[in-house]
């Protein structure tokens, strides 16, 4: 490996050591909101019907018992750290369970995943 190719590697990992860095020195609260803007981003730029059709899929998990008990345990969380920990579970639990609910909607599933993994890590 030429010495071009070493900086150049060096500059990503330190890029992604800074990044790291960030995450880990924001509150929980702007890890909440950062995880809501991700959501919110993705979802308006959605067409009509996906949004109608995420919100039947929504409506439709909400008696599911794997997300009353990830709701519960987001709403009882006893420590902000605890909080985002449980929120983190949420949104995988209803990603996973409205990918379920309605197949056609994993492209948008993705792309909410993804845009929340950014700030994640």
């Amino acid at each position: 490996m030429n010495s071009s190719m070493k900086k150049l590697l060096l500059l990503v990992m330190l890029l992604a050591l800074g990044s790291q860095l960030r995450a880990q020195t924001q509150s929980p609260q702007q890890v909440l909101a950062a995880m809501e803007k991700c959501r919110e981003q993705v979802i308006s730029q959605l067409s009509f019907s996906d949004k109608m059709k995420m919100k039947a899929a929504m409506s439709a998990i909400q008696s599911n018992p794997k997300f009353i008990s990830a709701n519960n345990a987001a709403t009882n969380a006893p420590t902000p750290e605890a909080q985002v920990e449980a929120r983190k579970n949420l949104a995988k639990v209803k990603l996973d369970l409205i990918e379920q609910e309605d197949p056609t909607l994993k492209p948008v599933v993705d792309q909410i995943r993804a845009a929340q993994g950014s700030v994640l890590k």
